[in-house]
Order: structure tokens, then sequence, then C-alpha cells
């Protein structure tokens, strides 16, 4: 699996923000000790230091908090990612430690700082508390998309969609070999012709790294999504095992066979309901959003003139 370094230095952030907060609230100098897992095993101990333990318990509960929910079962998969953040929760409890040992947490910058992140860490959880409650249930999801797809229909239209796959052969940029590639392309459409299996002889030669390891399936697409030589090609076959080939295109020669065809028509409400969902749900946070900061700020008495006066004085400091 590849690695996902957007990912993780999300994740990093995210520990830096968590153990920022941790001093900033007075917590234990272990900023993952405070899951205080009733027993820890060796079995669940997950990094250990001078600076004490990081458990399984430890790294679950926080990526609950900064892993998306679509994403988790791809962080979980990826060993390489798991180690870097539980390396991480160490790194920033050691860190943390050696910071208050230093009392960097009482000089008036660091006050300052540890200040602002436990209130920005504590409005944070009141505004996820509030949009948390104002999400619909199921039978508020189902009326709104019962009632959106009856009112713009036109919105869940559904393009005409094919299931297709393929064994690409890449061509020298010079084109020096395209003889030789084109020709085993025709050989491998043969031995297709033949009953060859395709998925097996596109994990076999294929080139393509985002299809061969499956066979060669690319699964449905629309038409604008291919390049339109590929995209001519696969649209133009008519039942599923029909074949078309080679296939020129700037990536090389392409082997296409058709699996299935999906007609233009319109979104069932099962296949709309996790957009739907997602967009009420958006709306609803929105809502709740901005129904607390107006209750917030309608309460707050703005003094302009002591702001301009103050903004002044400042602009003058040299």
């Amino acid at each position: 699996m590849k690695k996902q370094p957007l990912l993780v230095l999300t994740l990093t952030a995210a520990l830096t923000g968590a153990s920022l907060s941790a001093i900033a609230q007075s917590a234990p100098a272990s900023a993952a000790s405070t899951a205080a897992p009733a027993s820890v095993t060796p079995a669940s101990v997950l990094v250990n230091g001078p600076a004490g333990s990081v458990t399984a318990g430890d790294v679950r509960q926080l990526a609950d908090q900064v892993v998306p929910p679509q994403q988790r079962a791809m962080f979980w998969a990826d060993s390489d990612a798991v180690k870097r953040f539980a390396q991480n929760i160490y790194d920033m409890q050691a860190l943390t430690q050696e910071a208050l040992k230093e009392k960097l947490d009482t000089p008036p910058e660091g006050t300052v700082k540890l200040k602002l992140a436990r209130e920005q860490t504590l409005a944070n959880l009141l505004i996820s508390a509030r949009v948390k409650a104002s999400m619909p249930d199921d039978a508020a999801v189902q009326t709104y998309a019962r009632s959106e797809m009856k009112t713009h229909p036109d919105r869940f239209k559904t393009p005409e969609q094919i299931d297709a796959r393929h064994i690409l052969l890449p061509v020298a940029k010079d084109d020096s070999d395209d003889a030789a590639v084109k020709a085993k392309a025709e050989d491998l459409l043969a031995q297709l012709r033949k009953g060859a299996d395709f998925a097996t002889l596109a994990k076999e030669n294929s080139k393509d790294p985002g299809s061969a390891a499956k066979g060669g399936d690319l699964g449905f697409f629309a038409r604008g999504r291919m390049v339109p030589a590929f995209e001519q090609a696969a649209f133009d076959l008519k039942n599923p095992g029909d074949l078309a080939g080679p296939v020129r295109t700037p990536f090389g020669y392409h082997i296409i066979g058709l699996v299935a065809r999906k007609p233009a028509g319109q979104m069932s409400l099962e296949e709309a309901l996790p957009q739907l969902r997602q967009q009420l749900a958006t709306q609803r946070g929105a809502d709740a959003r901005k129904e607390l900061l107006d209750k917030i700020q309608n309460a707050a008495q703005v003094n302009q003139a002591n702001i301009d006066a103050f903004g002044q004085t400042q602009a003058a400091q040299p």
C-alpha cells in the first residue's frame, strides 16, 4: 500500500495541538497517559522510553479523534503509518515533559500561547458538541432526500457508464519500440480471443499500477474520464466480453475488455442517500455554528472608539 504523507502530516499537526493543549489544561506530563487504561500488558505497549509508554489504547483513542472516518481503514492497514503515529505520540509526550521541566509554561510567552491553545481546544469541543447534537436522524435524512429528489430531479441524473478493464503496454518516449510493443499487444489480444483469462494476462503484462493487480479492472466510469482514443474504443464496445485493441494513447498500447454497461438514468434513493446525508449534515452543522456564534456575538459589546484609539497608539509605536 502506498504511503499517505499528507495524512501523516495532518495527524502530526493534530498531535502537536493535542500535546500543547494537554500542557495548557495542566494535564499530566504524559499527553498519552490521559487515556488512563485500566491495565497495560506488554503486548499493548507500542512505544516505550524514558518519557513513558504509548499503548495500543492511546493510539486508538487519539486516532478516533484525528483520523477522518473515511480514512481509518486505510490508516489501520498501513503498519508504517500506525508506527509513525505512535512514534509521534511518544515524541510529543517526551517534548511536553522536557518543556515542563524547563518551566516553559510559566514565562509570559508560554502562558499566552498555552492560554490560547486551551481556549481554542475548548471552543472547538463546544462547537463540535453543538454540531453533533444537530445531526439529523435517519428519518430526517429520508424526508430530506425524498424532498430534494422530487424538487431537483436533474441533480440526480446519472450518465451512461461502463465498467471496463485493460492491459497497458507502455511505449518508449522516442517511440523506438512502438512496433515491438504493438506486436506484443496484438499477440495478447489474439490470446484473449482464443479464450485466455483477461485478469491473468493483465496481472502478468499490464504496466498500469492502478489496475494491474485487479486484473485490469477500471470500475465504472462515464464519458470524459479517460483520454479520447481510449474512451471512444471502450464505449464502442456493445456487450460484456467484447474486446478492442490495440488502442494507441499517450500512455502506450491498450487492450480493452468490456465488463458491463450501465445506462443513463436517475439515482435511486439508496444511491442518493450518502450524498444527501452529508449535504444535510453539513447544512445542519453550519446552522449550529452560526446560531452559537451569533448568540455569543450579540451578547458582546464592542467599543469601537477604544479600538480605534488603541490601533492608532500601536501604529505609532516604533
